[in-house]
């Protein structure tokens, strides 16, 4: 794998030196950003179980990542985002009691506790990938938003348009300028999520006509 989708932990390890965990804690809160950015740095230093730790510290990796590139804090404010959502930081706070049990340990202790820990991976990566499956529904709600605005910058008003929005739309019209803002985080949006999630190419192939369209059309 290349290191994008298998990053490194001295990738990992610069996570929060690069203020992704200030970025995530605003959204979604400081109790999340920190224990993300614990979860990796406690992931360097395991001294057994460093496999299943990496793993660990990989998915949280990914959760962050997809995290940071929701550009649009008022998706997350929706309940219907919260709430699969809810838990989150209570997982993340037992996946990371899990690395730090696996420090420097006695022998004794290793061999007691190899068994249990085995299933305390096994379900906090579960639990995390559970969690990693709400991603794409929250991604289509804020390109869902983001498309809906571009249809009302390029649309006049008393054009009747072939759908309702899916979201209020502002009553004060936009600056036509503010559509290659638009176009532009639309764009990131889609490339990111499908480049985390693992998407196939019709959709990147799908995005790109789709924004080429939409250019054409402003002129």
């Amino acid at each position: 794998r290349n290191k994008e989708q298998n990053p490194d932990l001295s990738a990992i390890a610069l996570w929060d030196v690069t203020g992704h965990a200030a970025t995530v804690a605003q959204l979604v809160g400081a109790d999340v950003g920190g224990l993300i950015s614990m979860i990796m740095q406690a992931a360097m230093t395991a001294q057994q179980n460093k496999k299943e730790c990496e793993q660990l510290a990989r998915r949280v990796f990914t959760i962050a990542e997809l995290l940071q590139h929701l550009q649009d804090p008022e998706v997350l404010r929706r309940p219907e985002i919260r709430r699969p959502l809810t838990g989150l930081d209570d997982t993340l706070r037992e996946a990371h009691e899990l690395v730090l049990s696996c420090q420097d340990k006695s022998a004794v202790y290793r061999l007691v506790m190899a068994g249990r820990q085995a299933e305390r991976f096994r379900d906090v990566q579960s639990r995390i990938d559970s969690y990693l499956l709400v991603f794409p529904f929250i991604s289509h709600i804020d390109i869902t938003r983001r498309l809906d605005r571009i249809y009302n910058i390029l649309l006049p008003t008393n054009t009747p348009g072939p759908s309702t929005p899916a979201f209020p739309v502002p009553p004060n019209p936009v600056p036509a300028a503010q559509v290659y803002i638009e176009m532009g985080r639309l764009k990131h949006s889609i490339v990111c999520t499908c480049t985390t999630t693992n998407c196939n190419s019709f959709d990147l192939v799908f995005s790109s006509s789709f924004l080429s369209d939409v250019y054409s059309s402003i002129y």
